[in-house]
């Protein structure tokens, strides 16, 4: 998973001093444009050419471990944003305090991809008085901080238009042997606005880099994360620590039968219309069909039905996440809507939710985060969370729901009026 991090380096150096500059680091690490290409290739697992580049630009650019961190901690802000992530991180709050608050529900949410990753602890109190933040930081890896404060410095910058400022200050008496090992740490945080509001790339950085890959926050995070632990466990890092401690950082009716039966005796085919002449789908005509024909089987279980996650939940940066924000942006049902889902004798998860968003969702969100796109990111969560109960995190896809949108037939008045009245048996 390391695998993306040579990429970014280079993008930073790019960004930092230019393409000049990235040959020299190549030169150092003795590695040729032939070798530069394998190491590149995300397919590629060279821990000796990772290892060799890290090291080549730090002793290139005259950084030693700490400061190499926190560069890196800002361009990763920088890099993440332009991999299409920027809706996914500015969902997380209108302003840093509230960002800063959420940073655990970030690991949370990366916890559902990454089950087996280590994330860190941080604790942020906002002071209204001062409109300060009292950040305390805990992780079980050594040596993370710095780069916490460079990802931290970014997110203000990009996101909020901010100067973040850092005072260390004294940890909590329980985290003090953990703050000794270089574990935990406290900062009192400021800032103040930016001449000119929120960063933005040099239009002129297009001419000398590349446009990066679209890659999910989850993958790149645990991509940094596995980095981390390889800088740790190697030993050609250790001339950069500034420690003995090393470097690292880790990262879900029966009364309206007889009429369903009575409609469902007319011709059935594709295009077929209701009494209120709207066009009906295949799926609600084959219905009317299945309910006329149903027998001894009960009305529940010829109208259950149940649409696969993948169908109506996406994450942040998944290419179908448009598709699934069209579904949750309005109540209003379509035809092809019941397409989404399928018959099935069970559901995984029955969703109950409300199709407006809170009244002060603009003043707490911002105006640029979409109600549906975090409505879509939530439901791919619950599904993960299912998924990772079964150990079998890829399958998240197929979990089963029931969603009415999708479950209950909108082009048929006596379907959607029987499954209404059959919620409860559902």
């Amino acid at each position: 998973m390391y695998a993306y991090i040579p990429g970014i380096w280079k993008d930073m150096v790019l960004s930092m001093a230019g393409p000049e500059t990235w040959a020299k680091i190549l030169v150092e690490a003795g590695i040729s444009s032939e070798i530069e290409a394998e190491v590149l290739n995300t397919a590629t697992r060279r821990e000796d050419l990772v290892l060799e580049i890290f090291g080549a630009t730090c002793k290139v650019l005259a950084l030693p471990l700490d400061d190499a961190l926190r560069a890196f901690g800002r361009h990763f802000v920088t890099f993440t944003l332009r991999s299409g992530n920027g809706p996914f991180l500015r969902s997380q709050g209108r302003t840093l305090p509230a960002f800063l608050e959420n940073v655990n529900s970030i690991h949370n949410y990366m916890e559902r991809d990454h089950p087996n990753a280590k994330f860190p602890f941080v604790e942020s109190k906002y002071d209204p008085v001062e409109d300060t933040v009292h950040l305390t930081y805990f992780s079980v890896r050594q040596g993370v901080s710095p780069l916490l404060l460079g990802v931290i410095e970014e997110v203000g910058a990009r996101l909020y238009g901010l100067n973040v400022y850092f005072v260390p200050t004294a940890v909590p008496a329980d985290l003090a042997d953990a703050a000794a090992a270089n574990r935990a740490a406290a900062w009192h945080v400021s800032w103040k606005n930016r001449p000119g509001g929120c960063k933005e790339d040099d239009p002129a950085m297009d001419k000398v880099r590349p446009p990066p890959p679209r890659i999910s926050f989850p993958t790149l995070h645990n991509s940094l994360t596995q980095f981390m632990q390889l800088l740790r466990s190697n030993k050609l890092c250790l001339p950069l620590c500034a420690t003995e401690a090393g470097c690292a950082a880790e990262m879900a009716a029966a009364e309206a039968a007889e009429e369903i039966v009575e409609m469902s005796r007319r011709p059935s085919s594709e295009g077929s219309e209701d009494a209120e002449g709207v066009m009906m789908t295949r799926s609600s005509t084959r219905k009317l069909s299945e309910v006329a024909k149903r027998g001894a089987q009960s009305l529940e279980d010829v109208l259950l039905r149940a649409t696969p996650a993948k169908r109506v939940a996406a994450a942040w940066s998944d290419t179908h996440l448009p598709e699934c924000r069209k579904f949750w942006s309005n109540s209003k049902g379509r035809a092809e809507d019941y397409d989404l889902s399928a018959d099935t004798r069970q559901v995984d998860v029955f969703i109950s939710h409300c199709w407006s968003p809170p009244e002060n969702w603009k003043t707490v969100m911002g105006p640029d985060i979409n109600y549906a796109d975090v409505k879509s990111a939530a439901v791919a969560v619950m599904a993960k969370d299912i998924s990772i109960a079964r150990n079998d995190l890829q399958s998240w896809g197929n979990v089963l729901l029931w969603i009415d949108k999708a479950c209950i037939p909108q082009d048929n008045d006596m379907l959607k009026l029987a499954c209404i009245n059959l919620i409860e048996n559902f």
